[in-house]
């Protein structure tokens, strides 16, 4: 297990427990859910969501091939309790507290497939880390300064091998920090019960 502390990543310089096995399907990977360019899928998506190009830091998406209904509701559920967070200069964002504890079938989490220790088992919440590792890959586009990232203990599919963020309420988290001098925000969105879209921009 791997944990980045106060480091700033470069633009794509770029266990556990909350994220399916999908096929890579991002940004240049295979499975796009249509045959566009990355740059035509990223103008695509800003557009949908309504964004100015010039106003959009880090951008990243993935898709949700072959995965259950209940992975997808994790996932949706997710991506709302995200969409529309605002982190202000030098501020710190957790995706724990931002999204809470998906252990709670209470709270509406559903049983999908989660990596532990190296395995893919049924839990609740499954599908979540695909959301982080999304997110993820947007940030460091963004030029946020990560403070804690973890990988998982198994190889996934839906990002690039080595830029996955893996979360487990109360013991691992995905943390950055906003350095500009400027209010950013998250804007997440799923489209097509498929596609996992996350913008960061200038709030």
């Amino acid at each position: 297990m791997k944990k980045t502390s106060s480091l700033t990543v470069s633009v794509l310089a770029s266990v556990i427990l909350f994220a399916t096995v999908a096929p890579v399907s991002a940004n240049g990977f295979t499975g796009l859910p249509e045959q566009l360019t990355p740059m035509e899928m990223r103008g695509k998506y800003v557009d949908k969501m309504d964004l100015q190009s010039k106003n959009v830091l880090g951008f990243f998406y993935t898709t949700m091939d072959r995965s259950t209904d209940a992975r997808i509701h994790n996932i949706k559920k997710a991506m709302k309790r995200l969409n529309g967070t605002k982190v202000k200069p030098l501020e710190g964002f957790s995706y724990n507290k931002t999204v809470g504890n998906s252990n709670l079938a209470e709270e509406g989490w559903q049983k999908a497939g989660v990596i532990a220790n190296g395995q893919l088992v049924e839990g609740y919440g499954g599908g979540i880390c695909q959301v982080s590792s999304t997110l993820f890959n947007a940030v460091v586009e963004a030029g946020m300064t990560v403070v804690e990232r973890h990988t998982h203990s198994k190889t996934v599919g839906y990002v690039p091998v080595g830029m996955d963020a893996t979360v487990a309420y109360g013991y691992m988290d995905f943390q950055f920090v906003n350095p500009y001098d400027f209010d950013v925000k998250i804007k997440a969105k799923v489209y097509n019960d498929n596609q996992v879209v996350i913008a960061i921009v200038r709030a």
